[in-house]
């Protein structure tokens, strides 16, 4: 019984045991490489435990990334407890960022996180080689280096056109204003008209805190 107790008390005292981590944190801009978007942003440090079937947390550290949005620290974990980081995000981020990351309790920690900042992209469409009432639009564009950054269907789909929806008829729209990743995009667009299916490609860029303005003419 004795024995017992001790391995129990052992095992309990293994899994407690605390040991220090090195933790570093850089935010990199996508296209740059540089984190100033970043710079004066907190991060924090939760852990986590579950006893008696009932979770507890605790923020254990927490502190600034610098001006370049880099961040390095020490940290003394337990081999029982989770431990998850966050760091703020800017106002003027649409792509990336870091909610949350799970620190490794095995190995230093470095977490390299990219983002992007915004700009604004409006797109009026003129029909001006209109036929008649069924002439059909359909355009859609992405971001050209990576689409799973953004993509924006207009009345098209992605990744294929769609069959079943369409700007229909001699209609021309001013468009609205879309907030997206700052970068290169490619649009493109097919057009149905009684005289046949035309389609075509074409690229702008948006820049940050501004607005590109691209002109549909079909």
């Amino acid at each position: 019984m004795k024995n017992l107790i001790f391995i129990s008390l052992l095992f309990f005292f293994a899994a407690s045991c605390k040991k220090e981590t090195s933790v570093v944190i850089q935010a990199q801009d996508y296209i740059t490489g540089d984190g100033t978007a970043y710079a004066g942003q907190e991060y924090a440090v939760s852990e986590s435990w579950t006893p008696f079937q009932e979770t507890k947390s605790k923020i254990v550290a927490t502190g600034f990334l610098d001006a370049n949005g880099k961040a390095s620290f020490n940290l003394k974990i337990k081999n029982n407890r989770k431990y998850v980081m966050g760091v703020s995000e800017p106002d003027n981020i649409c792509y990336g960022g870091l909610v949350q990351h799970y620190l490794d309790h095995e190995k230093n920690n470095l977490v390299v996180f990219d983002y992007l900042t915004c700009g604004k992209v409006i797109v009026p469409t003129n029909n001006i080689n209109c036929e008649g009432v069924d002439d059909k639009m359909q355009y859609k564009y992405y971001y050209t280096e990576n689409p799973e950054i953004y993509k924006y269907r207009g009345a098209g789909g992605y990744p294929d056109w769609s069959e079943i929806t369409f700007v229909e008829g001699c209609t021309s729209f001013p468009g609205g204003y879309n907030l997206i990743p700052v970068g290169n995009y490619t649009f493109e667009w097919r057009v149905i008209r009684q005289s046949g299916t035309t389609t075509g490609i074409d690229y702008f860029t948006v820049t940050e805190n501004d607005t590109t303005t691209y002109i549909f003419d079909y």
